[in-house]
């Protein structure tokens, strides 16, 4: 690995770190002193913050769910295909490619 790229993944780093730690005490500062409106904005806000939560939960568990169906529908049509001796070529990237999904949607 070569210098230029180390002082390059250093200075990213750097400024990653930089910047987050500036937006978490940005943040921290910004919940201690709000004011009754910014409170009162914040408790207005709750309900419709709650409810995209929950919308957002839920997408990405059915887009799971659908990632573990697709991944095994791939799977097993690798595996069939694989059945014959010419299909073999077609049919193992396949069910890899269905394997590496299934994984991918679990974990």
């Amino acid at each position: 690995m070569s210098t230029t790229s180390r002082a390059w993944r250093h200075a990213f780093r750097e400024s990653l770190r930089h910047s987050l730690r500036h937006s978490l005490r940005r943040e921290q500062a910004d919940r201690h002193h709000r004011s009754f409106f910014g409170w009162l904005i914040w408790l207005l806000f709750l309900p419709v913050r709650l409810v995209f939560g929950l919308v957002a939960f839920i997408i990405g568990l059915v887009g799971r769910v659908v990632g573990v169906v697709l991944g095994l529908v791939l799977l097993l049509a690798g595996v069939l295909i694989s059945l014959t001796i010419v299909g073999a070529i077609v049919g193992v990237p396949l069910a890899l490619l269905g394997l590496l999904i299934v994984l991918k949607s679990l974990f």
